[in-house]
């Protein structure tokens, strides 16, 4: 890897080259009027500091704007994480990215860290305002500074088409920078990609393992609850139904408390084959715990036996069963609904 050093002195030479080629009295090729940083104009990209100059060697049809952005003729041949930066318009994608052929920095130089934090502090105004557009320009620099909370956020922007076309391939980029500097929601992201294949990663469990138990080894609650199902299932790991309560008891997630309870219940199967015979198992136990809270609010229905339900629910059924006391997916014992919103 080219040293940062050397890869200053090359980009102030390049630039300095630039200058000349785009004299000051012009405006640079396809310049939409009255605008200073280009946008709204499809002839423009962002791109990262550290891989404009070669951009700008090899696409003769560019010139520089500022050291993020450069102004093309023609469209941008090559992937240098590039970002075309197009007007916002009712029901389009604002943001397109090229993955680069090689991954960003990783981590922040002593003497850029201040930067960082000030441009984090302001993506979380931006995302605040729900500019989510402006917050991904700002996340690519700092994403390209080697900031890894930029990256992982990247990540998951990517991953839902958050200010930015959907594109599991830059999804996947920006998550692998972010867990190989330990961030353990990014960790977890990616084992999830690798886990079904996504981003053009191979479908690979073993890898995905490898990824949730760094996740869970930080207490990440997501990781730990992937893992706990894995510990009962001997899925990568030895069966161990006593380390799965533990992982998932460590969660502090109200549904994962309440598998592990299910779990520590002598009368629970020693073992179950698959996630499917688990799944049909505790579909069972929450048709129970419904059946038994309704057979309690009407003892005496419809002269057909106290307690008795009209039919028994489907799993199904019972997602969409919403009790106004129990939370989004129904009841728990002893209490709270089920957590369903992301970390």
């Amino acid at each position: 890897m080219i040293s940062r050093v050397l890869l200053t002195g090359c980009l102030l030479v390049c630039g300095l080259a630039r200058a000349q080629r785009y004299p000051w009295n012009q405006p640079p090729p396809c310049a939409a009027p009255n605008t200073t940083d280009g946008r709204g104009n499809p002839c423009v990209y962002h791109v990262p500091e550290a891989w404009e100059a070669k951009l700008l060697r090899e696409n003769p049809q560019c010139v520089s704007v500022n050291p993020v952005t450069v102004n093309c003729s023609q469209p941008v041949r090559g992937s240098y994480g590039q970002s075309l930066m197009t007007a916002p318009r009712p029901g389009s994608v604002p943001i397109t990215f090229t993955v680069p052929s090689s991954p960003p920095p990783l981590g922040v130089p002593p003497e850029q860290r201040a930067q960082a934090d000030q441009l984090w502090a302001r993506v979380n105004q931006l995302v605040e305002l729900n500019r989510n557009r402006d917050a991904v320009l700002v996340l690519l620099k700092a994403g390209n500074m080697g900031d890894k909370r930029a990256q992982a956020t990247l990540g998951r922007f990517f991953q839902e088409g958050k200010g930015v076309k959907a594109d599991d391939r830059a999804a996947a980029y920006w998550f692998s920078a972010a867990a190989a500097q330990g961030h353990r929601a990014a960790q977890f992201a990616l084992g999830g990609m690798y886990e079904e294949g996504e981003g053009g990663l191979p479908k690979d469990l073993h890898k995905a393992t490898e990824l949730y138990i760094k996740s869970a080894s930080q207490g990440y609650d997501r990781a730990q609850i992937a893992m706990g199902v894995q510990y009962e299932l001997g899925q990568e790991v030895p069966r161990s139904r006593q380390k799965a309560i533990e992982l998932l008891r460590a969660s502090g997630d109200s549904d994962a408390l309440w598998i592990a309870q299910l779990l520590a219940d002598p009368r629970t199967p020693a073992r179950f084959a698959d996630e499917h015979a688990l799944d049909v198992f505790l579909g069972g136990v929450r048709n129970a715990i419904i059946a038994a809270a309704w057979a309690r609010a009407h003892p005496n229905n419809g002269g057909g036996g106290a307690g008795q339900m009209p039919h028994t629910m489907s799993a199904d059924e019972y997602h969409l069963h919403q009790w106004k006391a129990g939370g989004e997916y129904g009841p728990r014992p002893g209490g709270t609904g089920f957590h369903s919103g992301p970390q």
